[in-house]
C-alpha cells in the first residue's frame, strides 16, 4: 500500500509539473509586465506574515470578508427561499413540483456550469470573474423582485445561478494564490469556510424578518443591496491577479519551484486565452450535468417518480454524457478538469467522502428540517429561523477550531471525526420520537451536524487546492464545489423519493404524524450514507496536516 501511494504521489507530482508547463505555454504567452525583478533577495517566505499584496491588516480582513461571502451567495440564496417556500407558492399560485423548481432552477444551472466558470476564472482573471458575479447576482435579485410569473421567476433564477457558479471557484483561486501553506492560511480558509453557514444565517434571518414585516420579496431587494455593496468593496480591497501572481512567483522561486508567469489581462489577451478553452469538454459537462441534475430534480414531481419514462431516459443520457466528458478530458490539450488531480493519493477518496457528507447535510437534513419545523412543529418562519440558529453558530465555531488543529492533526483523522459527527446527527434525527421536546434531541443534532460539515469543508478544500499549481487553483476549487452541489442534488432527490414512497407526493400538507413518519425515512437514509462516509474516511490516504512547518 505504501509503495502504491508513493508511486501515485510521484505520478501526481509529475503531472502537476506538466500542467504547470502547459499552463505557461498555452495560457500565459504575454510577456511578464509585473515590476517584480527576477532573482530579487527581497522575498517574503514567512507563511505567518501578512501577504505583500495587502497594504494593511484592515485591507486583508475586509478582503477575506468579501471573499467569504462568495460561497455564502449560494447558501443565502437557497436558505432564504427554502424557509419561505409556502409563501412563494401562495404568491404565484403553485405547489408540488412547480414549487420545487423555485429552488431547483438555480441549483441545476449552478451545478451544470460550475466547472466551466471555474476554468474561465483561471483563464480570464479571478478578480474580474468574482466582481462580475457579484454585480450579476445583484442585478437579477433586483429584477426578480418585480416578477409576477413563476415561470419567468424560474428562468431568472437559472440565469442568476451563473453568478453562483463563478463566485466560489474564483474566490477559492484568489486565496490559493495569495496565501502560502501555513497556519495563517489555515485561519483564512477557516474564515472562508464560515462564509457558507454565515450566508445561510444571513439568508434565513433576512427572509424571516422580511416575510414577517414586509413580505417575502423584500429579501430579494436586500440581497441585491448586499452584493451590490460587495462588488464595490471588492474592487478596492481584492488584489489584482497580476499582483497576486507576482507574490506567488516569488514564493515559488524561493522554494526552488517553476514559476508561473503572470499576465496583465486585457480584453485582447483575454480573447486569445478564451480560444484555448476546452469547448468540447465545456459542452459535454454542461449538457451531461444539466440532464443529470434535471432528472434528479424532476423525479420528485413526476407522476410515477423514478419509474417515469422521461426521468429514466434523461438520467441515463446524462450519466452517459458525463462519462464521455471524463473520457474526453484524458485527451484534451487544455482540459476543463485536469484528470491528473484524481490520481493524487487520497484525492478521489476525499471527494467521495465529501460527497457522502453533503448528501447527508444538504440532501437529507438541511432540506427536511425546516419543513419539519413548519409543518410538524408548526413554527412560524421567524420561529424556524431562531430554532435553526444553533446550527449555524456551531458551524462558525467549528471553523475556528479547524483553523487551530489542521497543522497538528492529520486531515484523515479530522475527516473521520467529521463523518462520525454526520452519523451521530443523523441518528439523533432518525431515532427521536414524535412530539419530543426541541431541547432533548433536535438541539443536540443541530449542534453536531455542522461539526461534520465544516471540518470536512476545511480539510477537503485545502487539500484540493494543494494538489494543483497556482494557475489551476480555481479549477480545483470548482471540482470541490461541484462535488458538493451534485451531492446536494442527489441527496434531495434520493431523500424525496424515499419520503414519497412512504407518504405519497404531498410532503407538506398532510397530517403532522404522517409527515413525521415520511421525514424520518429520509433521516434513516442519511444514517446509511453517513455510515458509508465513515468507512471511506477510514480508508483515506495521503491527506495529512495542513500548514505544519516542514
Amino acid at each position: 500500500m505504501v509503495e502504491v501511494d508513493l508511486e501515485r504521489q510521484q505520478e501526481c507530482t509529475a503531472a502537476t509539473e506538466r500542467a504547470t508547463v502547459t499552463t505557461m505555454t498555452d495560457e500565459e504567452k504575454v510577456e511578464d509586465t509585473t515590476t517584480t525583478e527576477r532573482g530579487s533577495d527581497d522575498v517574503d517566505v514567512d507563511p505567518e506574515a501578512r501577504p505583500a499584496v495587502f497594504h494593511s491588516t484592515f485591507q486583508e480582513v475586509v478582503c477575506i470578508a468579501v471573499l467569504a461571502l462568495a460561497p455564502a451567495m449560494n447558501s443565502a440564496n437557497q436558505g432564504s427561499l427554502l424557509i419561505v417556500l409556502p409563501h412563494v407558492g401562495e404568491y404565484f399560485g403553485i405547489e408540488g413540483s412547480q414549487l420545487s423548481w423555485i429552488l431547483n432552477s438555480y441549483s441545476l444551472v449552478a451545478g451544470a456550469t460550475m466547472l466551466i466558470f471555474a476554468r474561465l476564472s483561471d483563464m480570464l482573471g479571478r478578480k474580474r470573474a468574482l466582481l462580475t458575479s457579484f454585480v450579476w447576482y445583484a442585478v437579477f435579485s433586483l429584477i426578480e423582485g418585480f416578477v409576477k410569473s413563476d415561470i419567468v421567476f424560474d428562468v431568472l433564477r437559472g440565469l442568476q445561478a451563473f453568478a453562483g457558479a463563478a463566485a466560489a471557484p474564483a474566490a477559492v483561486g484568489i486565496l490559493g494564490v495569495i496565501y502560502p501553506e501555513g497556519r495563517r492560511k489555515n485561519r483564512v480558509v477557516a474564515m472562508f469556510a464560515a462564509g457558507a453557514p454565515m450566508g445561510f444565517v444571513l439568508g434565513m434571518t433576512a427572509s424571516g424578518i422580511c416575510t414577517t414585516f414586509l413580505g417575502w420579496k423584500a429579501l430579494l431587494f436586500f440581497l441585491a443591496i448586499v452584493y451590490g455593496v460587495l462588488a464595490v468593496a471588492g474592487a478596492f480591497v481584492i488584489p489584482s491577479d497580476a499582483t497576486a501572481f507576482a507574490v506567488a512567483n516569488r514564493l515559488v522561486r524561493a522554494a526552488g519551484g517553476k514559476e508561473i508567469v503572470p499576465e496583465r489581462r486585457t480584453w485582447r489577451t483575454s480573447m486569445q486565452l478564451l480560444r484555448s478553452l476546452d469547448f468540447i469538454g465545456a459542452g459535454l459537462s454542461f449538457v451531461g450535468l444539466a440532464m443529470f441534475v434535471f432528472a434528479l430534480s424532476a423525479s420528485g414531481g413526476a407522476a410515477q417518480g423514478w419509474r417515469t419514462p422521461y426521468v429514466i431516459g434523461v438520467l441515463i443520457a446524462g450519466v452517459a454524457i458525463v462519462g464521455l466528458f471524463i473520457v474526453w478530458e484524458h485527451y484534451a490539450k487544455s482540459p476543463l478538469m485536469p484528470m491528473f488531480i484524481w490520481r493524487c493519493p487520497g484525492f478521489a477518496v476525499c471527494m467521495a467522502t465529501v460527497f457522502c457528507g453533503w448528501m447527508v447535510f444538504q440532501g437529507g437534513l438541511l432540506y427536511f428540517v425546516p419543513l419539519a419545523f413548519q409543518n410538524i412543529r408548526k413554527y412560524t418562519v421567524l420561529e424556524s429561523v431562531l430554532h435553526l440558529l444553533p446550527q449555524n453558530l456551531s458551524g462558525m465555531l467549528t471553523c475556528f477550531v479547524a483553523a487551530n488543529i489542521m497543522h497538528v492533526v492529520p486531515g484523515r483523522i479530522i475527516m473521520v471525526i467529521a463523518m462520525v459527527a454526520f452519523l451521530i446527527g443523523a441518528l439523533l434525527w432518525a431515532t427521536q420520537p414524535y412530539g419530543m421536546s426541541y431541547w432533548a434531541m433536535t438541539f443536540p443534532a443541530l449542534i453536531v451536524v455542522p461539526i461534520g460539515c465544516d471540518l470536512a469543508y476545511n480539510v477537503a478544500s485545502q487539500f484540493a487546492m494543494s494538489v494543483v499549481p497556482p494557475a489551476l487553483k480555481s479549477t480545483a476549487g470548482g471540482v470541490f464545489v461541484v462535488m458538493t452541489q451534485l451531492a446536494a442534488s442527489v441527496g434531495v432527490a434520493a431523500s424525496t423519493a424515499v419520503v414519497t414512497s412512504q407518504i405519497g407526493n404531498d410532503i407538506t400538507g398532510q397530517d403532522a404524524e404522517v409527515l413525521f413518519r415520511g421525514y424520518r425515512s429520509a433521516y434513516w437514509l442519511s444514517v446509511g450514507v453517513a455510515g458509508a462516509g465513515v468507512v471511506l474516511a477510514v480508508m483515506m490516504r495521503g491527506v495529512g496536516t495542513q500548514g505544519a512547518k516542514k
